[in-house]
């Protein structure tokens, strides 16, 4: 339950109209939605979250939404602003709101060989619209590794992963970063973040956008759709990556290109996904009670890492 205080600052800023706030989730659970005003009401720690990310996020959405990218546009305050801060009991917060789209996002095990081209298609599109448009940005981008602190983010957690951190973080900083290979992206453009609405295709959450290798974003949705699978034996899982990267790089390729030196980079990118996503979640729950389902899954991701288990099965290093 959203706490008193916060919720009559929403109102005052908004709306008194608002008659309940339901948990929608966020990794935080810090998003909420009214449900009779249909709005999505995200509330961000400003010790958690910097201005800047906010900033950067409100632009990319203008931006895309000009282009034809369809996406829950942001709500102005009767302050007439887009990003507002709050007091809380002991601690500050921005909040954004949103417009709400009533759809579902895309399943886990996703199956219709059209969705999978279309969603690739969408990147591509996304992409080609930060290449076209990078000059008229007027917002600092942060770059791809802002938010990882470099040298500290494996630390703590043995010497096996502290040395395959530090060996991707030398690898990536020596990357070429041209305008056609490294630009503005969404970063996390996995299956709950597209939302099929009245047939079409949504794009929700640009709030990791940054810099980043174009090859990384594209690597991404391919990474979390593998993960959705893996009770599947490994031979499924080899038919379904082959299946699922074939159409999805086919959508990709109609709206832009990857070279082939950047498509050479996905199955690196897939396993460097995987060891900052078990050190994201391990970082994020410091001091927090973590459940037996996640506590096992992090289990799992670790063995995988330290045993270099391939990120694509059959895969021969």
């Amino acid at each position: 339950m959203i706490n008193p205080i916060i919720l009559e600052q929403i109102k005052s800023l908004y709306t008194e109209n608002i008659e309940a706030l339901e948990l929608l989730g966020g990794f935080h659970n810090n998003v909420f939605l009214s449900r009779n005003q249909k709005m999505v009401i995200k509330i961000l720690d400003t010790k958690a979250y910097k201005k800047i990310n906010l900033l950067n996020e409100q632009e990319i959405i203008e931006i895309m939404l000009l282009h034809g990218i369809k996406t829950p546009s942001l709500i102005p305050s009767k302050n007439d602003t887009l990003i507002e801060q709050i007091n809380g009991e002991e601690k500050k917060f921005y909040l954004m709101t949103y417009t709400y789209i009533d759809g579902e996002v895309l399943s886990p095990d996703l199956k219709e060989n059209h969705v999978i081209k279309a969603w690739g298609k969408l990147l591509g599109k996304m992409h080609e619209i930060t290449k076209l448009n990078r000059h008229k940005m007027e917002q600092n981008y942060l770059g791809w590794d802002h938010d990882i602190k470099r040298e500290d983010f494996a630390k703590g957690h043995g010497k096996i992963i502290e040395e395959k951190w530090q060996k991707y973080m030398d690898e990536f900083v020596a990357l070429p970063k041209d305008k056609n290979n490294y630009g503005i992206v969404h970063h996390d453009l996995h299956n709950e973040n597209i939302m099929i609405a009245n047939k079409a295709m949504y794009v929700l959450d640009f709030g990791d956008v940054r810099r980043s290798w174009y090859a990384y974003d594209t690597a991404i949705p391919i990474f979390h759709f593998m993960e959705n699978n893996r009770q599947l034996g490994r031979l499924e899982q080899l038919e379904l990556y082959r299946h699922f990267t074939k159409l999805f790089l086919e959508g990709y390729t109609e709206e832009t290109a990857l070279s082939e030196e950047q498509l050479h980079l996905i199955p690196r990118f897939l396993e460097y996904r995987l060891l900052y996503s078990y050190l994201f979640f391990k970082n994020s729950f410091q001091g927090r009670e973590m459940g037996t389902k996640v506590k096992n899954h992090l289990e799992k991701m670790r063995f995988r890492i330290e045993n270099d288990v391939p990120f694509i099965p059959g895969d021969k290093r």
